[in-house]
């Protein structure tokens, strides 16, 4: 009924399907997708390459990052500064790996991960990157991964936190050249926090990883990723609750809310391991999260409870002590009740008092596309492209909310809360004294925090409430236009794609329909009502229905008669003379039936 009644509320303001549901193209969803995947290109730390540097005088940062004698150095910066926060990168790295896994047709292969076909050709727009049979979100991701796998120390050592928040924001400059102005102003060395009592950042970590190590094609990282995603789990058993830094990522965010990690971690290892023991302990985790607490949040870097419910019922069959609703009513109490969507269906009135309001959209779309998935229901498809929709510039005002997006006349936000887009690299230039960004990143692609009382954009680049772009705001974005373009614009294959378990388990179903059509059955090389046939080693018994004789005759691939044979009774045992595929011709005076047999 909850459903009914959402989308006969669409009807009734003019939003039920038809064929101008929205403004936007196969094409236009495409832009999007490729713009705010590579963001996450300019959010990378280390050696790089990261495409925003380019042409700078500085195009690494921060490759001296190292705990305890250990480098760990590299990953993403969570947002425009460069503090890289473990409890947001978590967050985002095992959303956006989610969707890689979940989503994967939606993902294309645009450009390669170390941007040099940009390079080559001077062009940062869609057209200048070549495809080099990887899809562009698996190498975002491994870039994050290989951090991860730095910061997973052992199962008492784990990095959370890079930097320190108030000695970053003393400069307005880029990655590189802050590196070089030293601690006091956000340089090298850096604070590294690698004991924090968390359990949730080590757990979304390790979510990411297990995840990591069932989808990337090259085999020693998976085994490199499985691996650290164990002792990132390891890490998180032993601890609890959230890292508290400096007031930027306050502990108390979470609500005493952070089992959903490690329960992730647990879960994600079930399903890349099948070692039952994760999947006891990730119902110990499951049922100590608080789902009802969190059941009127957004879905945010500090609640990833919703995806740990999904998941839940669709994977483990498992629900809530006491709550038998499931995910759609959960959902639905999240997003589809008035107060938190406006008229047209768009979830934005429980965010204009909140910060970072445009994480509403994105986050619904993007939850609503994961129970889809699993649930196998696609009646909310509208629900989440006109979500998406609206944050590119499908609105009465035409504002998008993605940096550079301006397809159908949008209006993009120029003047990003984001240091490497200006490319300053003098200390001495105040934040608000910053020009235009470079031409070369003016599709930057980072969704802003946003805000949804002003049809116009405000270009106070210091005003980071409104102008902030950060990972964990774009992952649930990326991840619902991932899901977009796996319906409307898939791409099926790419050369390095690894057999997904849905994937597997539809080629044997279809492979064994064809045999079964063929009279190949694994055991019993079968089926007719007239003739059957079991296998043995290197024979064949052929068995017949009414026991009238018949003859058989046995042929080479390439049709040549290799044996004969001819029975009086019910049952004949053959010894078959060549190994390989043998077809093996049946008849007796009221049937034929032809059979393959592949002989070893």
């Amino acid at each position: 009924m909850l459903k009914k009644t959402f989308l006969a509320s669409l009807a009734v303001c003019g939003f039920a399907f038809t064929n101008s549901f929205a403004a936007l193209s196969n094409d236009d969803y495409i832009e999007a997708a490729w713009m705010t995947t590579r963001f996450l290109g300019a959010q990378r730390s280390g050696q790089g390459p990261n495409w925003v540097l380019d042409g700078t005088n500085n195009t690494t940062s921060f490759l001296k990052d190292s705990y305890n004698g250990h480098d760990v150095s590299g990953g993403w910066f969570d947002c425009g500064d460069h503090v890289m926060y473990g409890q947001s990168q978590g967050f985002a790295s095992y959303v956006l790996a989610l969707s890689f896994a979940e989503f994967t047709t939606g993902f294309y292969d645009l450009y390669t991960g170390d941007y040099t076909d940009y390079k080559a050709s001077n062009d940062y727009s869609r057209k200048g990157g070549k495809s080099n049979d990887v899809r562009d979100l698996l190498e975002e991701l491994r870039y994050e991964a290989d951090f991860w796998v730095k910061a997973a120390i052992d199962e008492n050592n784990f990095v959370t936190v890079k930097g320190n928040g108030n000695q970053d924001h003393m400069k307005w400059v880029t990655a590189g050249a802050m590196s070089k102005l030293g601690t006091g102003d956000g340089g090298e060395p850096r604070e590294i926090t690698g004991n924090a009592n968390d359990a949730y950042t080590p757990g979304m970590a390790a979510a990411m990883l297990a995840i990591m190590a069932r989808v990337d094609p090259d085999e020693s990282a998976r085994a490199k990723y499985l691996k650290a995603a164990k002792t990132a789990f390891a890490y998180a058993k032993k601890h609890k609750g959230v890292t508290n830094s400096q007031g930027f990522y306050e502990s108390s965010w979470w609500q005493n809310i952070w089992e959903d990690g490690p329960c992730l971690a647990a879960m994600e290892l079930y399903r890349t391991t099948k070692d039952e023991s994760y999947k006891t302990e990730a119902k110990s985790f499951y049922d100590k999260v608080d789902f009802e607490k969190n059941s009127f949040t957004r879905l945010s870097y500090s609640d990833a409870s919703p995806i740990t419910y999904i998941l839940g019922e669709y994977y483990f069959n498992w629900h809530p002590q006491g709550d038998l609703a499931g995910s759609e009513v959960y959902l639905e109490n999240m997003y589809n009740q008035p107060d938190y969507k406006d008229s047209k269906g768009i979830f934005i009135k429980d965010a204009k008092t909140a910060g970072f309001p445009t994480r509403s959209p994105s986050g619904g779309a993007f939850l609503y596309a994961l129970y889809s998935k699993f649930s196998k229901d696609n009646s909310y498809d509208e629900v989440i492209e006109k979500n998406i929709a609206y944050l590119l510039g499908d609105n009465s005002s035409k504002k998008s909310y993605v940096v550079g997006f301006t397809r159908n006349g949008a209006n993009a936000p120029t003047r990003p809360h984001h240091r490497g887009y200006y490319g300053n690299e003098d200390p001495g230039r105040d934040v608000n004294g910053m020009g235009d960004g470079l031409a070369k990143n003016k599709l930057l692609g980072g969704m802003i925090a946003g805000n949804f009382n002003s049809g116009s954009h405000d270009n106070n680049v210091s005003n980071w409430q409104v102008n902030e772009v950060c990972v964990d705001i774009n992952a649930p974005l990326v991840g619902a236009l991932g899901y977009i373009l796996s319906k409307k614009a898939p791409v099926e294959k790419v050369a390095s794609d690894v057999e997904s378990e849905e994937d597997k388990k539809k080629r044997e179903e279809e492979e064994k329909k064809k045999n079964e059509q063929e009279g190949i059955v694994a055991g019993r090389v079968l089926n007719t009502n007239a003739f059957s046939i079991v296998q043995g080693s290197s024979s064949i018994t052929i068995n017949s229905a009414n026991s009238a004789p018949f003859k058989v005759h046995v042929f080479g691939l390439n049709g040549k008669l290799e044996q004969e044979f001819t029975s009086k009774g019910a049952t004949l045992n053959v010894s078959l003379k060549n190994k390989g595929m043998q077809i093996i011709k049946v008849s007796s005076k009221s049937a034929t039936k032809t059979f393959k047999v592949n002989n070893y």
